[in-house]
Protein backbone atom coordinates (compact mmCIF):
# COMPACT_ATOMS: atom_id res chain seq x y z
CA UNK A 1 0.00 0.00 0.00
CA UNK A 2 3.01 2.31 0.26
CA UNK A 3 3.57 2.01 -3.48
CA UNK A 4 4.39 5.48 -4.84
CA UNK A 5 2.56 6.55 -8.00
CA UNK A 6 3.13 9.48 -10.32
CA UNK A 7 0.24 11.82 -11.10
CA UNK A 8 0.09 10.28 -14.61
CA UNK A 9 -0.33 6.82 -13.09
CA UNK A 10 -3.02 8.12 -10.72
CA UNK A 11 -4.89 9.69 -13.64
CA UNK A 12 -4.77 6.46 -15.60
CA UNK A 13 -5.83 4.38 -12.61
CA UNK A 14 -8.84 6.59 -11.85
CA UNK A 15 -9.77 7.25 -15.47
CA UNK A 16 -9.33 11.00 -15.00
CA UNK A 17 -7.34 13.59 -16.91
CA UNK A 18 -3.86 14.53 -15.75
CA UNK A 19 -4.81 18.21 -15.25
CA UNK A 20 -7.81 17.19 -13.10
CA UNK A 21 -5.59 14.95 -10.97
CA UNK A 22 -3.10 17.82 -10.61
CA UNK A 23 -5.95 20.00 -9.31
CA UNK A 24 -7.02 17.29 -6.86
CA UNK A 25 -3.43 17.06 -5.61
CA UNK A 26 -3.13 20.84 -5.36
CA UNK A 27 -6.38 21.02 -3.37
CA UNK A 28 -5.19 18.13 -1.14
CA UNK A 29 -8.20 16.01 -2.12
CA UNK A 30 -5.58 13.33 -2.67
CA UNK A 31 -2.52 13.69 -0.42
CA UNK A 32 0.82 13.86 -2.19
CA UNK A 33 4.44 14.58 -1.39
CA UNK A 34 7.41 16.00 -3.25
CA UNK A 35 10.64 14.17 -3.83
CA UNK A 36 13.54 15.79 -1.97
CA UNK A 37 15.35 18.31 -4.11
CA UNK A 38 12.80 18.57 -6.93
CA UNK A 39 9.21 19.44 -7.65
CA UNK A 40 7.95 16.05 -8.78
CA UNK A 41 5.00 14.75 -6.81
CA UNK A 42 4.32 11.21 -5.72
CA UNK A 43 1.11 9.76 -4.35
CA UNK A 44 0.72 6.73 -2.13
CA UNK A 45 -1.45 3.95 -3.58
CA UNK A 46 -3.38 3.80 -0.28
CA UNK A 47 -4.35 7.49 -0.67
CA UNK A 48 -5.56 6.89 -4.23
CA UNK A 49 -7.67 3.94 -3.08
CA UNK A 50 -9.12 6.03 -0.22
CA UNK A 51 -10.03 8.79 -2.68
CA UNK A 52 -11.63 6.29 -5.06
CA UNK A 53 -13.70 4.83 -2.21
CA UNK A 54 -14.90 8.28 -1.10
CA UNK A 55 -15.80 9.13 -4.71
CA UNK A 56 -17.80 5.93 -5.15
CA UNK A 57 -19.70 6.48 -1.87
CA UNK A 58 -20.66 10.02 -2.94
CA UNK A 59 -21.86 8.73 -6.30
CA UNK A 60 -23.93 6.03 -4.58
CA UNK A 61 -25.47 8.67 -2.30
CA UNK A 62 -26.46 10.78 -5.30
CA UNK A 63 -28.03 7.73 -6.97
CA UNK A 64 -30.07 7.02 -3.84
CA UNK A 65 -31.31 10.59 -3.64
CA UNK A 66 -32.38 10.46 -7.29
CA UNK A 67 -34.19 7.14 -6.74
CA UNK A 68 -36.10 8.56 -3.76
CA UNK A 69 -36.97 11.69 -5.74
CA UNK A 70 -38.23 9.60 -8.66
CA UNK A 71 -40.27 7.32 -6.38
CA UNK A 72 -41.85 10.36 -4.73
CA UNK A 73 -42.34 11.91 -8.19
CA UNK A 74 -40.43 15.01 -7.13
CA UNK A 75 -38.86 17.21 -9.78
CA UNK A 76 -35.08 17.35 -9.72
Amino acid sequence: METPLTPDEVAEMLGLSRPFVARLLGDAEIPSYHLPGNGHRLVRLADVLDFQDRRERRAEGRRRVMEVAEEAELPY
